[in-house]
């Protein structure tokens, strides 16, 4: 029997980076929503074997962004820790086989790497059924920060390090999305330090954004989001300015920079302004995607 699933990318509609963590780590404030973008997992072969013994094959079959598997050591993979992380917390050993689309680019700012991980959990926990969705966040949380959303909800408000996710429920946001991928890898962990945050604790959004949210008001939550790390990000690499004042000349109800880069997207109420303004720039950046958010 052959499992599959979608593993969907995401977007940071909001990114604050509060302070840094006695560990290391930052606390930030994020909204994230996931795009119609995904992954295709495929789980071919899921046997239990005695505890210590995992053996995880993984054969890319194609899309877009095939070849960023070849450029990933196996022990660095998500996926492979996953399943890893899977067979530590219930004590079992596992033979696994995985077949991948991979359509997602990476170190782009939209959760490549940590939503194959999401979607290898959700697969083998659907097999194999060893624990409850909080057990399951937990030991996401223990693979890579965005690894929980990933798994809990479409559209949420992520604190802590991001492990701590508040499902938000639907509101009238625009949900066209343009995203634009112009091939410049960003690394996290320098844009983090580039930020240079202290350790002490800072406010955040959050009683602003949350009372907008509920009133449905997105007109203000618009003129309110941001992230924090477009600035720098954008210092450091002056074509990405270019891709960002491209997608504002067309005059998008919102433009910005995800995660800690390097993708960009606008969002659109309409689709028809939408389609038209992927129709004019789709072939002037390396990967252009027309999609939506997954609202519900």
């Amino acid at each position: 029997m052959i499992d599959s699933i979608k593993a969907y990318a995401k977007i940071n509609l909001h990114l604050e980076v509060l302070n840094k963590r006695p560990d290391g780590y930052h606390n930030i404030c994020s909204i994230m929503a996931k795009v119609d973008i995904f992954d295709l997992l495929q789980l071919e072969q899921c046997e239990v074997c005695k505890p210590g013994v995992v053996t995880t094959s993984l054969q890319c079959i194609g899309g877009l962004n095939a070849s960023v598997l070849e450029n990933i050591p196996a022990r660095e993979n998500l996926i492979v820790k996953a399943v890893e992380m899977y067979c530590h917390h219930a004590g079992i050993g596992l033979q696994v086989a995985i077949a991948i689309q991979k359509n997602i680019p990476s170190q782009a700012g939209l959760a490549g790497g940590s939503t194959d991980a999401a979607g290898m959990l959700l697969l083998l926990n659907k097999r194999l059924k060893h624990f409850n969705e909080q057990e399951l966040m937990a030991i996401a949380h223990s693979i890579g920060a965005d690894v929980p959303f990933c798994i809990n909800g479409n559209v949420a408000l992520c604190e802590s390090m991001g492990e701590v996710v508040t499902p938000l429920p639907q509101i009238a946001l625009p949900s066209y999305a343009i995203i634009i991928y112009d091939g410049i890898p960003c690394n996290t962990k320098q844009a983090y330090a580039d930020l240079k945050r202290g350790t002490q604790p800072v406010a955040s959004s959050k009683d602003e954004i949350l009372p907008l949210w509920k009133k449905g008001d997105s007109h203000s939550l618009l003129k309110l989001f941001k992230n924090d790390f477009q600035d720098i990000i954008f210092n450091n690499n002056p074509v990405l300015v270019t891709v960002y004042n491209t997608l504002k000349s067309y005059q998008p109800d919102f433009v910005q920079m995800t995660g800690s880069g390097s993708a960009i997207f606008a969002l659109f109420f309409d689709s028809r302004r939408a389609e038209n303004v992927y129709g004019r720039i789709q072939s002037r950046f390396s990967q252009v995607f027309f999609t939506k958010l997954l609202m519900i």
